[in-house]
């Protein structure tokens, strides 16, 4: 009966799962490409407990942001806090013992992160971006679990495509010239990058759609934004995997 009764506290986000799959599958498929098993590289097991492990790190969020709004009082929320953050990094390990010293910086994702939560920042559009930038971190991550190779720059093209996502639903709840025009500088920005880093920019075609809509601003619900970003994520995927190169 008690376990009938418990209510594990999911992530309910579905944009933000559908941004951390989508990011490590394109890394998966990139990484694939590049046939790490021509080099003996044994990275199956290896990459089934990375995903894993940020998969319950990502769900670890939820309890983390009820301690912290409690102060620790929930007991509740911080024993799941620490079931989840306990199992995800158990599930790190290997990728954690292999490659720690290429990834430890990005736990300044994580600790900023954190310090918005404690000031109630949640929604705040910075807040909001450092989020994404935590959840495409298991692009670079994954690829490295399958070849063993760092790649900065696939994180940057993944981070910099998902972000424009959180610009365009604050455009939609807006609705002003000024996040506007951010949302079609950003996406100027985003193709200088890609450009400057040799990053095809054929694989950016689906922010076409952002400079689109801040130009058109129809009226449409944001469970139509969601959608639409899901399936031009959906189709970055495939384009970064047909299209990158290392």
């Amino acid at each position: 009966m008690l376990f009938y009764d418990m209510k594990i506290p999911f992530v309910r986000e579905w944009g933000s799962w559908a941004v951390f799959i989508s990011s490590w599958m394109a890394a998966l498929i990139a990484g694939l490409r590049v046939r790490p098993w021509e080099t003996g590289r044994e990275f199956g097991f290896l990459t089934v407990c990375t995903i894993l492990g940020l998969t319950f790190l990502i769900n670890s969020k939820n309890p983390l942001t009820s301690a912290l709004k409690t102060k620790g009082q929930n007991k509740e929320s911080v024993l799941w806090f620490l079931f989840f953050f306990s199992v995800g990094i158990t599930l790190l390990v290997p990728i954690l013992r292999e490659g720690i010293q290429d990834f430890w910086l990005f736990s300044l994702l994580v600790f900023s992160y954190s310090m918005l939560l404690l000031a109630g920042k949640e929604h705040h559009i910075i807040a909001e971006l450092n989020g994404f930038a935590m959840l495409t971190l298991s692009a670079p991550i994954v690829y490295y679990a399958v070849t063993g190779e760092v790649a900065m720059n696939l994180y940057v093209a993944v981070t910099l495509f998902f972000s424009a996502g959180v610009i365009k639903v604050k455009v939609r709840l807006k609705k002003t010239l000024f996040y506007r025009w951010i949302m079609a500088f950003y996406c100027v920005v985003a193709a200088v990058v890609y450009s400057l880093l040799n990053i095809s920019l054929l694989i950016l075609l689906p922010l076409i759609e952002n400079v689109i809509s801040v130009l058109v601003m129809r009226d449409e619900k944001l469970k139509t934004t969601g959608n639409t970003e899901m399936v031009k994520g959906i189709i970055f995927v495939i384009l970064l995997g047909v299209l990158w190169q290392r």
